[in-house]
């Protein structure tokens, strides 16, 4: 036994012997080049979470913390981060591998990236903060030519805002449409004042791929009749070659599916008529207008307004008569769906018959804004009505918005699904609130400006900026609500 240890000792001293002449004479080994080299949140990565992209490129190698402020109603729990390293590194969290563009970790606390290349590791701590939230900004005034009848609309491809009005004259009968987009200047689109006829009423709206397109009443000899021009090929012409509607039509409106099919809605005003004030729908395949029953709808309207929504398009009616009314229809895979009936809260209030708005988020739940009373003596308010597309169901969303202004509105949902409400104040000014989830109710009032508006519009761009429009006298004035630090 002694022996046996005698020489295992005698054997260990040779071998380190040997290894410390080897490693004196083995070159250095450099440690591995690790390091994260750009970090990032992608909205391709994030759907439904993020609408632009926000990433930090050309990290340098001495940097470990990695800060990213993100909108303040971002969902900071499954984030998706996309990163770039250098070559051959491995990249945790915990245990976790991370694979960039795919593993989502909570960000709502500080994440630690561990990288890695053999034997060489670095930590990076990626911290999340919130942007400053959203305030009003003036962009512009267009005044070049007096305008009237204005319609806001933002580009899908671009998110640049875009308006179409109708130029005012005092010679009624050269009252025509025009298209004008800001983008750090105003720029007209086509020739001004193209459409044929004196011009009522527009309604513009954009394709999938961005292409403009105007419904509006004209007056082809000398009767109002429902039409839709397009911008292609740098000019505007007439989609099936003049009006669509064939008889007198009194308002109308349009939406396009990604197919690039329209949905041309308007007004029967034909005096005599059994279904004067009627709602008709036209749809254009391939450049022929065809007749399109709307299921389950009947009764005469007011008001008409559209919107086109993951290929589905939705319809909602101010009817007329018996104190008025709210109805809501939904078109998808050819069918329709009645999401609200002759809607009022109660059979005594009074529905103003001026207006209503309608917007649709992403998942498919409606917002309409109207004025209505609480009963005969009652003063009209600007009401919200929510339709849940899980529920089927409508709720009122807050509180009523008291104004003496009850005919000027318009409401955009952000891509957060919150609703905002332009309308005027007694005092006729373009006034904004936007509905907070943490109170359940609308925000404090905040004044665009001090000015008599008319004409109000409100939209949110791809990237969830939103754009408010509206007339002072026959002037355009554009506003962008979004956060300071994207200034």
């Amino acid at each position: 036994m002694t022996k046996t240890v005698r020489n295992l000792f005698s054997l260990a001293v040779a071998s380190s012997l040997l290894f410390s002449c080897s490693k004196d004479n083995d070159p250095k080994v450099e440690p591995a080049e690790v390091g994260i080299t750009s970090f990032g949140f992608y909205k391709d990565d994030n759907d439904g979470v993020l609408f632009e992209d926000f990433v930090i490129e050309n990290i340098s190698s001495t940097e470990t913390a990695i800060s990213i402020d993100l909108p303040a109603e971002t969902d900071l729990t499954a984030l998706v981060a996309r990163f770039t390293t250098t070559d051959g590194d491995a990249v945790k969290v915990g245990a976790t591998i991370q694979q960039s563009g795919t593993t989502s970790n909570d960000f709502t606390a500080s994440v630690e990236y561990l990288v890695s290349e053999k034997e060489t590791n670095k930590i990076y701590t990626i911290n999340i903060g919130k942007m400053a939230a959203a305030v009003w900004s003036t962009l512009s005034t267009y005044s070049e030519n007096p305008a009237s009848d204005i319609s806001l609309r933002i580009n899908p491809q671009t998110g640049v805002p875009y308006i179409g009005y109708i130029s005012y004259n005092s010679d009624t009968s050269l009252r025509r449409l025009n298209l004008i987009g800001y983008q750090g200047s105003w720029t007209r689109v086509g020739a001004a004042n193209f459409s044929d006829t004196r011009t009522y009423t527009l309604d513009l709206v954009f394709n999938n791929t961005g292409t403009p397109y105007i419904s509006f009443i004209d007056t082809p000899g000398g009767v109002k009749e429902a039409s839709v021009m397009a911008y292609q090929s740098g000019s505007w012409s007439y989609v099936g070659g003049g009006s669509y509607s064939g008889l007198k039509s009194s308002l109308s409106a349009l939406s396009i599916d990604s197919n690039n099919n329209l949905y041309g809605f308007y007004l029967n005003d034909v005096t005599g008529s059994e279904d004067r004030r009627g709602v008709f729908l036209k749809v254009n395949e391939q450049g022929s207008w065809q007749d399109l029953p709307i299921n389950g709808r009947s009764g005469a309207s007011r008001f008409i307004v559209t919107k086109q929504v993951n290929d589905a398009i939705y319809l909602s009616v101010l009817d007329f008569g018996d104190l008025q009314s709210v109805s809501v229809y939904k078109y998808e895979n050819n069918q329709w769906e009645i999401l609200a009936d002759k809607m009022k809260d109660s059979p005594e209030n009074t529905i103003s018959y001026y207006n209503i708005a309608m917007d649709v988020d992403s998942k498919g739940n409606v917002y309409m804004a109207y004025a209505e009373n609480t009963g005969e003596g009652t003063e009209l308010q600007l009401k919200v009505k929510m339709y849940n597309s899980e529920t089927k169901s409508w709720t009122t969303l807050g509180d009523m918005i008291p104004t003496t202004e009850t005919r000027d509105f318009d409401i955009a949902v952000n891509n957060y699904g919150t609703p905002m409400l332009l309308y005027k104040n007694a005092a006729e000014n373009p006034t904004f609130v936007i509905f907070d989830d943490e109170v359940n109710n609308w925000s404090s009032a905040i004044t665009l400006s001090a000015d008599i508006a008319d004409d109000l519009n409100i939209e949110v761009a791809p990237n969830g900026v939103a754009y408010a429009s509206y007339l002072v006298g026959y002037d355009v004035y554009l506003f962008k609500y979004d956060s300071p630090d994207n200034q």
